[in-house]
């Protein structure tokens, strides 16, 4: 009797390790949630809150069309179940975004947005994330797949990124708020508004479009979905493998180490002049660099750095007019900058 109680018990055990392991896949294996699938799409902003009103037409009204793009396109899979925190151009605080996302059981929801900086300077795509535990691992993860989509685009990857608040916590609401419902959630910028190398991204339907199309594929390739008409198999493919944080992610809020210029040569008569940059940060990626010509006053386009690397050549013209001196700066993935010492072309 003694004996056979023991082999119930252990097959009754042996079950639970088995359902127990199926529930929670290892990571970088397709993140397969509860059938379906739940996901929630959160339009930035509405009503009086405009969001970015740098052009004529606010950001509220450029999320809601990727939003319900996005929606369209990912309703095409099998197994998800797919929502918008509104579809009305309403006022909604991030709090009752939160909540409706745990009302419909969501697996995920994504904040969908619009860029601009204070300087007009910057461009490209950006994802923020959760700074603990699994929210971090399984929002890097999904970040990923939507700056991959974007990067097709021929957009820039502005990388993906955490921000703590002054009480320590994470910094933007929709993040923390749903992290206090255990919903991993992510904020997607998709461009820049403000800036040439992204503006035509928002002046068309069909590249809006493209854009909820692609932020739908990024969902899709994250859960491994299939397509209702199997033109797209995602079932077997493996997301980014992201280990979970022993401990809170916090953001960069140094500058890189140093920044050094050594020129190599230079035209006096075509005004191009060729420089070897070194620099280095240990605590983010490099991303940007730029030039000035009049000690730091003014600053040309900032231009993509060799990402991974510490050191490339670059070639730039100077210009016409009384221009004896060129000075380098380099910015991290959280867009603070060192300068280069100063060169002397005379």
């Amino acid at each position: 009797m003694y004996g056979g109680v023991k082999r119930i018990l252990a097959l009754i055990l042996s079950v639970a390790v088995i359902v127990a392991f199926a529930a929670f896949p290892e990571q970088g294996e397709t993140a397969y949630a509860a059938e379906p699938v739940v996901v929630v799409i959160d339009p930035g902003h509405g009503g009086e809150n405009l969001g970015t009103d740098y052009l004529p037409i606010p950001e509220k009204v450029y999320t809601m069309q990727v939003a319900l793009y996005m929606k369209e396109e990912l309703e095409k899979y099998n197994n998800v179940t797919v929502y918008l925190t509104h579809t009305e151009d309403i006022d909604m605080d991030l709090d009752e975004r939160a909540d409706f996302a745990k009302s419909v059981n969501a697996d995920f929801l994504f904040s969908l947005h619009f860029n601009m900086s204070i300087s007009h300077a910057l461009y490209g795509s950006e994802v923020w994330v959760p700074s603990t535990g699994t929210l971090y691992s399984r929002g890097y993860s999904a970040g990923n797949e939507f700056l991959m989509q974007f990067e097709q685009m021929g957009l820039f990857n502005r990388g993906i990124k955490t921000r703590i608040g002054s009480k320590g916590t994470d910094y933007y609401g929709i993040i923390k708020h749903c992290a206090l419902r255990d919903i991993p959630a992510i904020i997607v910028e998709h461009c820049h508004v403000d800036h040439i190398n992204d503006v035509a991204n928002i002046q068309s339907q069909s590249r809006l479009k493209e854009l909820g199309v692609r932020d739908a594929t990024a969902v899709a390739r994250y859960f491994g979905l299939v397509k209702k008409d199997g033109e797209a198999d995602y079932s077997a493919y493996a997301p980014l493998a992201v280990p979970v944080p022993e401990e809170r992610v916090y953001n960069d809020t140094t500058a890189p180490l140093y920044l050094e210029a050594k020129l190599l040569d230079y035209n006096s008569t075509s005004r191009y002049a060729t420089v070897e940059l070194n620099a280095l940060d240990y605590e983010s990626p490099l991303q940007y660099y730029a030039f000035s010509t009049d000690n730091g006053l003014t600053w040309s386009t900032l231009q993509a750095w060799n990402k991974g690397q510490n050191k490339m050549t670059v070639t730039v013209n100077i210009g016409y007019g009384k221009k004896d001196s060129l000075l380098f700066k380099v910015m991290n993935l959280y867009d603070i900058a060192t300068n280069s010492n100063l060169l002397r072309l005379d």
